[in-house]
Order: structure tokens, then C-alpha cells, then sequence
């Protein structure tokens, strides 16, 4: 049985008995995984617990297969992120976020810079002005799309990779990951961006992520964007995430 450490996110616990946890981690190390915490809900316990989500922390654990829950056997809390719970906008993004991750990041797979991204923006997130968060949020989808492989670039068309304006009117397929040529536009669903949406989500996907925060949507740019995103999410994951509406 391997035992592992490494540095963790807790993205949710569920209570599995009167004094036990289940677990499900981001490890940066080992990827993403489900892990028994048993004890954690005793006054004394190895793992600063009970445990909570949004706490970052070094922790050691066994693995004995893919097929069973992980063994949690120690927990050091390192940062709590306590500003993803005192403000609304934070917490729906942090919550959005998190069901991003458990449902596209495939588990056991190590993927440092995928961790590193989801530290900085629940970072950025419990810091950030209320009317920033959403433009956070939709730069961390964006970006984890494409760190995924599930996101083509936003200027050349996805079919034939003939070069598309950014910041002009486009055609995205939510199917296919990308924007459409007048040429490939099938005759099926395709999502109409404004050319300030298409340029939106260009920025927000490439621009240093200092220059996020100063990003304010305006409703319009938001619906398209949320639109395009929760269809997209659909495409990959055969359902739709009961948090985008809130984002």
C-alpha cells in the first residue's frame, strides 16, 4: 500500500459515521482523490478536524487502489480560507470552482499545474472585491478547460484553423471547444458571441491574472459567457453543474 504526502485542498467532506470523514482532496502530488478520515470528528484527532473545505494543508495518506477510498492519515492545516465564506459572490465562485474540478479533473492523475491553479484562485477569490469574483471565476473555467485539452484556441476556427478576429462577432461550438469560421458553421446549435464576449473571453483566458481583478462584466457579456461555459461543461460532463446560474 503507497503512502504519499503532499500538499492538499480540501474541496468537500461528508460525514461517513459519528466520528469519521469522507474526504474528497486536490493533491498536488498525486491529483485528485477520495480519502476516509476516520476519528476526524473527535475532540482529538490527527487532523486539526473536524475537517472543512477550502483549507489548504499538508497531508499523508495511504492509497491501496483506484477501486477503494484512500486512508487519510494525517492532516496539517496550513491556510484557511475563510473569505470564500464571508461574501456571496466569493463563495458561489468557490463553489462553482469546486464543482469544475470534481467533475472534469479525472482522479489520480497528478497535475501540478492544475493544483496551482485552483490555489491561486481561491486565493484571489477570498481577497478580490465582490464585483470582481465573477470575472475570476469565468478566468479559472477558461483556464482550466485548456490546461484539461478541452478548450482550442480563440483565434483560429476549430475546424479548418483559419484565422477568426478576436473581438469580432463569432460563432463558438460548445461541442467542439471553439469559435467557427462563417465557412464550418454547421447547420446545428452554435452560440452567437458579441464581438465584446469573444474579446472577453479571450482576455480572460490568456491575460496575466493581476489584470483579472480590474475586469468588470457587464450583464450582457456575463449571460453570453455563462451561456457558452455551462454548454460547453454539459458537452464534456453529460449534465449541467447546479452552480453556474449562480456565477
Amino acid at each position: 500500500m503507497a503512502v504519499h504526502k503532499s500538499q492538499v485542498l480540501i474541496l468537500k467532506c461528508q460525514d461517513w459515521s459519528e466520528t469519521s470523514q469522507v474526504v474528497h482532496l486536490l493533491a498536488r502530488e498525486v491529483g485528485r482523490l477520495r480519502c476516509l478520515a476516520k476519528g476526524s470528528r473527535r475532540g482529538l484527532n490527527p487532523f486539526s478536524g473536524p475537517l472543512d473545505r477550502w483549507v489548504l494543508g499538508e497531508a499523508v495518506f495511504s492509497i491501496p487502489d483506484s477501486n477503494r477510498l484512500a486512508t487519510l492519515m494525517e492532516l496539517y492545516e496550513t491556510e484557511r480560507l475563510e473569505g470564500l465564506r464571508r461574501r456571496l459572490p466569493a463563495f458561489y465562485g468557490a463553489s462553482y470552482a469546486t464543482e469544475l474540478v470534481m467533475t472534469l479533473v479525472p482522479d489520480l492523475e497528478p497535475q501540478p499545474p492544475v493544483f496551482d491553479l485552483v490555489v491561486q484562485t481561491f486565493r484571489l477569490l477570498a481577497e478580490v472585491e465582490p464585483e470582481a469574483c465573477r470575472a475570476v471565476t469565468f478566468a479559472f473555467a477558461w483556464r482550466l478547460l485548456a490546461l484539461l485539452g478541452y478548450m482550442a484556441e480563440s483565434g483560429r476556427c476549430v475546424e479548418c484553423q483559419a484565422p477568426v478576429a478576436v473581438g469580432e462577432p463569432v460563432n463558438y461550438s460548445a461541442g467542439l471547444g471553439g469559435p467557427l469560421c462563417a465557412k464550418c458553421r454547421p447547420e446545428g446549435r452554435t452560440h452567437h458571441l458579441t464581438g465584446k464576449t469573444a474579446q472577453a473571453m479571450a482576455f480572460l483566458a490568456s491575460a496575466d491574472w493581476e489584470e483579472i481583478p480590474r475586469v468588470r462584466l457587464s450583464q450582457a457579456t456575463a449571460n453570453q459567457m455563462r451561456s457558452v461555459l455551462t454548454a460547453r461543461v454539459a458537452e464534456l460532463a453529460g449534465k449541467e453543474l447546479s452552480a453556474s446560474r449562480y456565477v
